[in-house]
């Protein structure tokens, strides 16, 4: 059982002070988490990244140090608040072992073969 402490004035000073940091870590935790969110949905070639990161199940030290970047600067990523070199996003995508493939997209084109008859794009329609 612990012993009981009595309330003192100065006790309850130190208790709303520590109160106030939390509330204001919290809300700036809150905010971290709302970026981090927004910058994981986009659908970019750094949001598929930033979900396979994600996805790892690996800490963000971790990766980091296997893609030679610190903490911070992947956390800023992360948080869509930085953007990186394609070098780094390459290390970081090897480092979480992500096959991430870009296709090129022509407005108006749909691809040979796509199973929609009638609708290839103009250099594969007939004069």
């Amino acid at each position: 059982m612990l012993p009981e402490r009595k309330v003192t004035p100065e006790l309850l000073e130190q208790l709303r002070r520590e109160r106030a940091l939390i509330a204001e870590e919290l809300g700036e935790l809150s905010e971290r988490h709302g970026r981090m969110l927004e910058a994981k949905a986009e659908e970019t070639f750094s949001g598929h990244l930033r979900r396979a990161i994600h996805r790892s199940g690996r800490l963000v030290r971790e990766i980091a140090a296997d893609a030679g970047v610190p903490s911070q600067v992947l956390c800023e990523f992360l948080e869509g608040e930085r953007t990186l070199r394609s070098d780094v996003l390459d290390r970081l995508a090897q480092a979480v072992h992500a096959t991430i493939s870009v296709e090129p997209h022509r407005a108006g084109h749909v691809p040979v073969g796509s199973g929609r008859p009638g609708q290839e794009g103009p250099e594969h329609r007939r004069p």
